[in-house]
């Protein structure tokens, strides 16, 4: 009975493991388009500053955002702080989206763990919609993250099993020989 009941845990464990790691290249997917979206918007504002400099400063950025700067009203002065903050958005947005979306999988896989935008990761799982992509690397990572999670748990039952064998057993006759010889030497 008590085999059963384990044998149904293990598979209720490899199932939900195996429909969590289908979902995480889709988690990846949601996420890349976020951040697109996110890309896109920064984009249309710094497109919206070069426009400005092509007027006024013949197309030059930097020396619009130079003079901004160098302006003693607080208003220009931190529009000229925050066209460089978009600027530099734009340049790790871009740079992120490229590291998720132009490598293979494990590369895309590691960018994200490493890279990943806290924020938008969690404004990504806040909007998540969950879905079965039926496709070798979602059904690759399902399988490789349910079957990793069943080896820790096997291992670790086995190494507290050995562990409680060991902590209970009583020694052999041999082993009490070897004591009483160590002792009297």
């Amino acid at each position: 009975m008590f085999k059963l009941f384990a044998t149904l845990i293990d598979r209720c464990i490899f199932t939900i493991a195996f429909i969590f790691g289908v979902q995480f290249p889709e988690f990846i997917q949601q996420y890349s388009q976020r951040l697109s979206g996110h890309l896109n918007e920064a984009l249309q504002q710094l497109t919206q500053f070069q426009l400005i400099a092509d007027r006024h400063f013949d197309g030059n950025l930097a020396e619009m955002i130079q003079k901004y700067s160098a302006n003693t009203e607080p208003s220009i002065s931190e529009t000229g702080a925050l066209i460089v903050d978009t600027s530099n958005r734009v340049t790790n947005l871009q740079n992120h989206l490229i590291s998720i979306e132009q490598a293979d999988y494990f590369k895309r896989l590691y960018a994200f763990i490493t890279e990943y935008d806290l924020p938008m990761a969690q404004a990504t799982l806040e909007q998540y919609q969950l879905a079965i992509p039926i496709d070798f690397i979602a059904l690759a990572t399902g399988a490789f993250l349910a079957l990793s999670l069943l080896i820790i748990i096997h291992s670790v039952i086995g190494c507290c099993k050995v562990t409680a064998h060991w902590l209970t057993k009583k020694p052999t006759n041999n082993e009490k020989v070897n004591e009483v010889t160590t002792k009297n030497i």
